[in-house]
């Protein structure tokens, strides 16, 4: 791993915590809406059916729908899940939710370490105008390059998106590390070359196959901790 010239991060759920920025937005809707449930039920359900929203994206082929027409198609989605139509007023409520993400709170401070040593770059699913406004007003770090899947037109983890990624910055897969917190996310950049760092926040296990991470951090302290070894 000595040969790393740059790390890609991850940003929903990797260097943005979902979970706490959107429960506020959450609890008001549950309570507006009489749900019988909880935030972190709601969110749970919200989340897994966001994924299956990107997965269908990427299988059917049929244009890419972009990361925030998803994440309002799982609202909606889970929202009918427990027997509400939500209003558009509700909707937008929600989306409102995703311009406010905050980092994780160890985040900006690994960043500036780790910047002392390899190029940041955010590789994510997210538009790249959404992404802007999140790392210029949300995150304020000085990334050295946003790439977005909207290049590819495909969700990760498409191999397309890292092979890309590789190709916009110049550098060969296997000098760049993926960090992320989402195993697919690890498992779909390791089998298209690059080395993987799985930030195991959620206490999940890592996919049962042979494109295993290189390193397993608890936190990016841990990772800052574990790369200056290298």
């Amino acid at each position: 791993m000595k040969k790393i010239e740059a790390l890609t991060f991850d940003l929903f759920g990797t260097v943005l915590n979902l979970e706490d920025s959107l429960n506020p937005f959450i609890e008001s809707f549950i309570s507006d809406s009489q749900i019988d449930t909880t935030p972190s039920q709601f969110w749970k359900t919200y989340r897994h059916r966001q994924r299956i929203e990107q997965y269908q994206d990427n299988i059917l082929m049929l244009g890419h729908s972009g990361y925030t027409q998803v994440a309002e198609n799982a609202f909606v989605y889970t929202a009918k899940i427990y027997g509400c139509d939500p209003s558009k007023s509700q909707i937008e409520g929600m989306m409102i939710g995703w311009k406010n993400l905050n980092p994780f709170p160890e985040v900006l401070e690994s960043l500036s370490h780790l910047s002392k040593k390899f190029k940041l770059v955010v590789l994510s699913n997210g538009e790249h105008n959404f992404l802007k406004h999140l790392v210029t007003e949300r995150i304020k770090f000085d990334f050295d390059n946003i790439i977005s899947v909207e290049t590819v037109g495909e969700f990760k983890p498409s191999p397309l998106v890292y092979r890309k990624a590789s190709e916009i910055l110049g550098i060969p897969p296997d000098h760049l590390l993926m960090v992320s917190a989402n195993s697919f996310d690890v498992l779909g950049a390791v089998s298209s070359g690059f080395w993987g760092a799985y930030i195991d926040r959620y206490s999940l296990p890592f996919e049962s196959s042979p494109h295993q991470p290189h390193l397993i951090c608890n936190n990016f302290i841990d990772l800052n901790n574990q790369l200056e070894n290298i």
